[in-house]
């Protein structure tokens, strides 16, 4: 199966649904590129930056997430991507460990379960729903 840069996958972390598209292959590298090399020579990857440009980029949608004020959250957008400013916003949500945790996953694939990487089971309270255009309005 392909997945469409059209194609969204909602990641539902028990009562937050986030909503993800396929990133393109230039951003896929720039994620990519997150790898340095430290003073002692060894590569090490950045992974805050790398998770940063993954929610910039990939997250397109978010319910389930009040402001302060009690009113629901909406994502601020420039162009296709997040604002700076939103995408930290973002980084403050009690179930963020768990959306990054599936985000890498759909990565490439829609995998139709997210697998704790220490314990290779299921991740619990995590949900994953694939939407594609033709069966989505707008």
């Amino acid at each position: 199966m392909i997945l469409r840069m059209s194609d969204r996958i909602k990641i539902k972390v028990n009562k937050v649904t986030f909503t993800i598209a396929p990133l393109n292959q230039l951003q896929k590298i720039e994620i990519a590129e997150q790898t340095k090399i430290d003073k002692s020579g060894f590569e090490v990857f950045d992974l805050l930056r790398a998770q940063t440009l993954l929610i910039k980029y990939g997250l397109k949608g978010l319910d389930g997430v009040t402001d302060a004020s009690g009113e629901p959250y909406e994502l601020e957008f420039e162009g296709d991507s997040l604002s700076d400013e939103c995408v930290s916003e973002v980084f403050t949500i009690q179930e963020k460990s768990e959306y990054l945790v599936a985000h890498w996953q759909c990565l490439n694939e829609f995998p139709g379960k997210i697998i704790d990487p220490e314990t290779k089971k299921k991740v619990k309270g995590v949900d994953l729903e694939l939407i594609s255009k033709r069966n989505r309005s707008g």
